[in-house]
């Protein structure tokens, strides 16, 4: 969240940055994200899979959000900031709102789910843990 919603967005205040470097900076800075946010996501489905358990539907909708961003509107988003490098200025465009909102929708939905289980009480008890799993 606050990778792609203020890191990123903080290098457009920077006046000493035109707007040509500011979107290969971003670009950088967003590669890097998705990939923390890859990692983030197959350790949150092999856990779900060793633990035998079905996805919450809150992560479900977090992933699918990513997911719908990182194929539907980053490459769109890509080559718009590739014609602005090339010098280009292509048509207005709200696909970095649309971008935005989902961002915030995913983090709505990350902290709701994470607030349900620090909310949740502790019913397995070490003893049963490590009968479930031994791993534990």
């Amino acid at each position: 969240m606050s990778g792609n919603l203020i890191a990123v967005t903080a290098k457009f205040q920077v006046d000493a940055l035109d707007l040509s470097i500011a979107l290969q900076v971003g670009r950088a800075q967003c590669l890097w994200i998705s990939y923390a946010e890859w990692f983030c996501i197959a350790m949150i489905v092999l856990g779900l899979i060793w633990n035998m358990r079905m996805m919450p539907i809150l992560l479900m909708g977090a992933v699918g959000i990513f997911m719908i961003r990182q194929i539907g509107l980053t490459p769109i988003l890509q080559a718009r900031s590739d014609q602005i490098i090339a010098g280009l200025y292509p048509d207005h465009s709200n696909v970095h709102v649309l971008y935005a909102i989902l961002e915030v929708m995913k983090f709505i939905c990350l902290l709701i789910y994470s607030s349900r289980v620090l909310a949740a009480p502790i019913t397995l008890t070490f003893a049963a843990a490590q009968q479930k799993n031994p791993a534990f």
